[in-house]
């Protein structure tokens, strides 16, 4: 292959390599959420699977599988899934939003800016706008991370999970359980 040859392809696949999208690494990533019960018992609790990418146009896109909630007490999974989340008519949790490219375009290496990041949250039926505020670092050409600075503070009642919030209450045995969970994330995108 003569050196035009090699730099030709050389460059053909740095900029397919510049263009291509990001994909959210589940092993490295992590959702966490809090619930509180009784006024004064906080549990942290996770999704252990998550899925997603980002489009160098900034589109993005995140689903939560139901079934990879995990509170450390496999009877709570269970009636959390069954009750609350419905886990069998409704497979995934779902995220998506628009990053502005600009911000993704002027990151180098090492590089990290917060924003007040818009995105849809669909529970259930339920779609709510929300706004995250991340701080997205590149730590290489080949992979962002995006966390949050500040818990997401999701209101159940906003999804109309109540019912299965009570319902989850009733079962627990205790006097209450807060609609307010708050919510964070770690995303590690590569490409």
């Amino acid at each position: 292959m003569t050196m035009k040859k090699l730099a030709l392809v050389v460059a053909a696949a740095l900029s397919f390599s510049a263009a291509a999208d990001w994909s959210v690494n589940s092993a490295q990533s992590s959702l966490n959420f809090v619930s509180v019960k009784n006024d004064v018992v906080a549990e942290t609790h996770s999704f252990k699977d998550l899925t997603g990418s980002l489009t160098e146009a900034g589109d993005f896109a995140v689903a939560i599988p139901a079934m990879s909630i995990d509170t450390m007490i496999p009877i709570r999974n269970e009636r959390i899934l069954e009750h609350v989340l419905t886990a069998k008519q409704y497979a995934s949790i779902n995220a998506k939003g628009k990053v502005d490219s600009k911000v993704l375009a002027g990151l180098k290496t090492g590089d990290s800016v917060v924003v007040d990041q818009a995105l849809d949250l669909t529970l259930l039926t339920k779609t709510q706008s929300l706004t995250a505020k991340v701080k997205v670092t590149k730590v290489s050409d080949s992979q962002l991370v995006v966390t949050t600075v500040a818990p997401i503070m999701l209101d159940v009642n906003k999804f109309e999970l109540n019912a299965g919030v009570e319902k989850l209450r009733e079962l627990a045995g205790v006097k209450s359980i807060s609609p307010m969970v708050p919510t964070t994330f770690s995303l590690v995108l590569v490409k």
